[in-house]
């Protein structure tokens, strides 16, 4: 074999390594389209959760291609389902990459399905939004996850901030309900500190199992205490089944608060009146909101056929528009040049992003990818079948 001969195999091997490794790949892109995977549950005991948060994401980027897409590109999103279980989100990803070559994902699911799949994340470059409200996705920094979302801490710092500055109280009898799981943990844990900052400690801190279908105890032992205020650390559930409960045995707190999860007009629509007192904490706008964005969603459920009972919980659907809306944000500003490097270099170009409302105003830059620590604050009303609105986007105040 002649020098030349030789030379040519060696830059054709080396090549060939080059654009099939991981990082280099081009993949995903084409002159008219763009492949996007969602990897989101929508069978078993959780699809409840995921199904109108997936709709909102493929039902914002139907909408978009619709428009014209981005840059001349229609977007191709194809949705793999985990059924909330981590080593089916590994395979659901791994299919994705080199079945279907996507160029990222919108997201591979919750917190567990997010952690299984990081050394993929990375190695592929995959730029997503995890479902899922861990700081360990943004401290230390990690540089294909944008968080979305205020952490739990952050939620429940809010509520408590509200019984005492809003509400004016100065010795407020306050009891917690919540899950043994993680967030629940951190939930209750966060309470308690923020509590004992105002220099007060709660009455009664009371588990709820997830699968809790009555809540008679709970009531009970609060109503005993004269708790004035619950604060529940579960999912919407178990917190339905509570608040039902507390009518049952005629217990009227003045107010019941709940996080994100149990933060959805399902509630005042399951509890009625027994929900009167019942406020929520976001990091998503609600269905009721008069904003351009929860308009635009309004406007994109009517035109694909989703009723609000088809959609269920309306919060999830709202989020689902909002992170495909940061997808397509990212494509037009990543322009015709679009690859993984480009994408992550374009999310990290929002400064006070506005979403119209379904989010806070949202900041990424190639060192922090942390989320707006911003919530709303929104009460139940009861003869509309709402949550409303009784703040804006605000943060946990500065203790002294």
């Amino acid at each position: 074999m002649n020098v030349k001969r030789v030379l040519g195999v060696v830059l054709v091997c080396a090549l060939t390594c080059f654009f099939s490794s991981p990082a280099m790949a081009a993949r995903g892109v084409t002159d008219d389209t763009i492949k996007l995977g969602l990897i989101l549950v929508k069978t078993g005991p959780v699809a409840a959760l995921g199904l109108p948060d997936g709709h909102g994401m493929v039902d914002y980027m139907k909408y978009l291609n619709e428009q014209g897409g981005v840059h001349g590109r229609k977007i191709d999103v194809i949705w793999e389902d985990d059924e909330f279980q981590p080593p089916k989100s590994v395979a659901a990803l791994q299919k994705l990459i080199h079945r279907d070559k996507v160029l990222t994902v919108i997201t591979t699911g919750g917190s567990q399905q997010t952690i299984a799949n990081m050394k993929t994340i990375n190695d592929y470059k995959l730029s997503n939004v995890p479902n899922a409200l861990m700081k360990e996705f943004f401290d230390p920094y990690h540089p294909y996850i944008f968080a979305m979302g205020a952490l739990y801490e952050t939620q429940f710092e809010c509520i408590v901030d509200y019984i005492f500055n809003d509400l004016k109280e100065k010795n407020p009898r306050i009891g917690v309900v919540y899950t043994k799981k993680e967030y629940g943990k951190i939930g209750l844990n966060a309470i308690r500190e923020r509590a004992k900052a105002y220099g007060v400690d709660l009455v009664n801190e009371l588990v709820l199992p997830t699968g809790a279908v009555d809540a008679s105890s709970q009531v009970l032992t609060l109503k005993q205490n004269n708790v004035e205020y619950v604060i529940t650390c579960d999912v919407l559930p178990p917190i339905i089944s509570f608040v039902k409960t507390t009518e049952k045995y005629n217990y009227k707190p003045k107010a019941i608060f709940g996080f994100n999860w149990a933060t959805d007009d399902m509630i005042v629509k399951a509890c009625g009146k027994a929900a009167e007192n019942y406020i929520g904490a976001n990091f998503v706008g609600g269905w009721s909101d008069d904003s351009p964005g929860v308009k635009l969603a309004k406007k994109i459920a009517k035109k694909y056929g989703r009723d609000e009972k088809s959609i269920g919980l309306t919060s999830l659907y709202l989020h689902g528009i909002g992170a495909s809306l940061l997808f397509g944000e990212a494509f037009k500003r990543a322009g015709r040049d679009l690859n993984p490097d480009s994408l992550k270099a374009a999310f990290e170009t929002f400064r006070d992003f506005d979403s119209g409302g379904i989010f806070p105003p949202l900041s990424y830059t190639d060192k922090s990818h942390a989320p707006p620590e911003m919530i709303k604050l929104f009460k139940a009303d009861v003869p509309n079948k709402r949550l409303k609105a009784i703040t804006g986007w605000r943060k946990p105040m500065k203790m002294k």
